[in-house]
């Protein structure tokens, strides 16, 4: 490897415009293929085969489905702002709009609140309902609009009026604004850092070149294999953060071998060359990382996996190619012999290597306080409670949070979280007995009436509604206690299905699957850095640390997201489960990172070490150089993810918020202190492997 990054550095400093070519002309050929092909985004199918709804959903699928229920169904919901939604005027402003409704062409049906007979709370509360004739990814933005139009009329004639169903109404952002606000913040940090605004900006656009491919790249994907939106917010999450973070790292690299040899042509090479393998090396992990996510056997985290892993292929392209080419055609501005007098100021800060001699002064405090702290933050992960975000979390500036508001105070939480429960039997006096058991039980609300299957003389449909919304503990109790009473006192087999049950079996298996990966992603990291450091001890300190940072991010998690503390701030009014495919998500980018900054740290340290023998001077002198590199990563990655944390979308706000949580547990206590601070408590020790592992293992130089 060293002798081809070498090679690559040859060729990139006598051909740095045709280099930069390179990359502008990858981008056009990706960019064309994409226009040519198109792209295909639909909702991420959340669905886990073999579960037990899932299996009740075929057989309702089977049994009940027709053509005229298949398609997307959007609730019309209506509060009477004063009067009842059944005086004259009223009832004639909705029998209007439904009319108007029904007009549009993909629609095959509308029942009103009257036919339907749901108008509750003395006459103030009703929502009509729409049957679409294609799934909601089908139905266009002609006939949303429409529909949102229509609402116009019965709103003039003083009722309240919002929209909640399978449709998307309000066009949430995912992510676009989030990510200027992240690209403002590291340019400034990049500036401070650099003490100059032109190679500020190299690692941006590097960053940017990449996730511009990986999205083209994405959107010819999305024509072969499922891929939702979401799925290229995580994707330009990720590429974005690590493409400039990658950058950073080379550019830091040169600066130092150019201070150290005053040659940029071998300043360029040894940069490639040792900083360029850390950044191989840190994709590679993130990579392995994150197409284990496969593994799990869950179609759309697979999915998500191979998203994020083009755009950390695709910032290791631009970082190995764009940067050093850059470098080269900006001479004296890249390697810090002009620098900016304003941002040169805050270079003076870190002269006097203040920061390592602290840790080196105080070593044992500052891993105790460390350890001690990540552990108390954890606590709270003993109650974490997995679910999907619901319309209830929207801002109050959504029409879809609005109608879940309305329809939670005519008809109780409840009614977003309705049960579908399959009765298989030929016997009507044990249908009877499901029946009564279902509506004593405390936490249902209301129980419709058994519906024989049209198909099959052995199946019968009941619609459950529980008295608490889906992600509530109670309402998880219930699915479980429905499924125990199956055959048994006279209760026939029980089968239930429905939005809610599919959400509740997917936490429930995302919950079983995730020690599992996690013991994976730990033992993977354990024997990759025993290779990479020739160490016991050295592997030992990053996974446990790792480990304490992933439990204190999901602790955080549970005390800001679940129990509410501080999410007004967030733009999210109450609380909310812990996204129930984040802490997989969470695992597989913070290992990655992690192995990132514990590597470019650590190869530091002992390459230090190995030319002075002093753990001492090896930590103080990695700390000022490549700690200062860390340190700017990992704010560029706080901001970045940050700014995700303010996007509409629910699951972007989940990802982006336990990211951040991740990178400053992990990065600024883990890595920038624990790590150093243990390192420097063991000293010689570091660096002990046994004679027998030493022969056994491969030998791979990082540095």
């Amino acid at each position: 490897m060293t002798k081809f990054l070498g090679k690559l550095s040859d060729f990139i400093y006598h051909h740095a415009v045709a280099t930069i070519a390179l990359v502008i002309v990858v981008l056009g050929v990706v960019g064309g293929v994409a226009y040519h092909e198109g792209s295909n985004f639909s909702a991420a199918s959340l669905n886990i085969k073999g579960t037990e709804s899932q299996k009740a959903l075929n057989v309702v699928k089977k049994d009940y489905t027709t053509s005229a229920t298949s398609g997307a169904s959007e609730k019309i919901v209506f509060r009477a702002k004063s009067g009842k939604l059944t005086d004259k005027k009223k009832t004639a402003a909705i029998n209007k709009l439904v009319k108007k409704v029904a007009k549009n062409k993909q629609v095959s049906t509308v029942a009103t609140p009257m036919q339907q007979q749901n108008i509750v709370k003395n006459g103030k509360y009703g929502y009509a309902t729409v049957q679409f004739k294609k799934k909601a990814t089908d139905v266009s933005q002609h006939s949303i609009d429409k529909l949102v139009k229509a609402t116009k009329i019965t709103k003039k004639a003083g009722i309240q009026t919002e929209l909640g169903g399978d449709l998307t109404i309000n066009a949430l952002d995912t992510g676009e604004k989030s990510e200027v606000y992240g690209l403002i913040a590291a340019i400034i940090i990049l500036a401070v850092t650099f003490a100059s605004l032109l190679v500020a900006g190299m690692p941006i656009i590097s960053a940017v070149l990449g996730l511009g491919i990986s999205v083209l790249g994405t959107l010819i994907l999305s024509n072969f294999i499922t891929i939702s939106s979401a799925d290229l917010s995580l994707s330009g999450m990720v590429g974005l953060a690590v493409g400039i973070d990658y950058g950073l790292f080379i550019i830091s690299r040169y600066r130092e071998e150019f201070k150290a040899h005053h040659n940029r042509e071998l300043a360029l090479r040894r940069s490639l060359t040792i900083a360029g393998k850390s950044v191989i090396f840190a994709g590679a992990t993130i990579l392995v990382a994150l197409l284990a996510m496969g593994t799990l056997g869950i179609g759309f985290l697979t999915v998500m996996g191979i998203c994020g892993a083009l755009s950390v292929l695709t910032a290791v392209f631009t970082a190995l190619t764009f940067i050093p080419a850059t470098l080269v055609l900006i001479g004296r501005h890249a390697t810090g012999e002009k620098r900016n007098r304003f941002f040169g100021i805050f270079g003076k800060l870190n002269q006097k290597q203040g920061y390592g001699r602290f840790i080196m002064k105080y070593k044992a405090l500052v891993s105790l306080v460390a350890v001690i702290g990540l552990i108390a933050i954890a606590v709270p992960v003993s109650h974490i409670n997995l679910g999907l975000p619901n319309d209830g979390v929207k801002s109050t500036h959504f029409t879809e949070r609005r109608a879940y508001d309305l329809m939670a105070k005519g008809y109780g939480k409840g009614n977003s979280a309705t049960l579908v429960v399959l009765a298989k039997t030929d016997s009507k006096a044990k249908v009877n007995a499901a029946f009564e058991k279902l509506s004593n039980d405390k936490n249902v609300v209301s129980v419709t009436p058994a519906m024989a299957s049209p198909k099959s003389k052995r199946m019968y449909m009941m619609t459950v509604t529980p008295k608490y919304d889906g992600n509530n503990v109670k309402t998880k109790k219930l699915v479980s206690k429905i499924r125990a009473q199956s055959n048994k006192n006279g209760v026939p087999k029980l089968l239930v299905t429905g939005t809610t049950a599919i959400n509740i079996d997917m936490s429930s298996m995302l919950m079983k699957a995730l020690p599992k990966f996690a013991i994976i992603i730990v033992l993977f990291a354990f024997l990759l850095l025993m290779v990479i450091f020739r160490s016991l001890l050295i592997p030992l300190i990053a996974v446990l640390g790792f480990v304490l940072s992933l439990l204190a991010t999901l602790g955080a998690l549970v005390f800001v997201v679940q129990e509410g503390h501080g999410m007004n701030l967030l733009g999210v009014t109450g609380t909310m489960p812990i996204l129930n495919f984040a802490p997989v998500i969470l695992i597989g980018i913070l290992f990655g990172l992690a192995m990132d900054y514990e590597v470019f740290l650590v190869s530091r340290i002992r390459e230090i070490y190995e030319r002075t023998g002093d753990t001492r001077r090896a930590v103080i002198e990695a700390l000022s150089s490549n700690g200062k590199a860390v340190f700017a990563a990992a704010l560029i990655m706080s901001a970045v993810f940050m700014g995700f944390v303010f996007a509409g979308d629910s699951t972007v706000k989940s990802i982006g918020l336990a990211l951040t949580f991740g990178i400053f547990f992990d990065a600024f206590v883990v890595r920038m202190v624990l790590v150093p601070a243990m390192i420097a408590l063991l000293g010689n020790a570091n660096w002990y492997l046994p004679k027998w592992l030493d022969h056994i293992i491969p030998h791979v130089a990082i540095d």
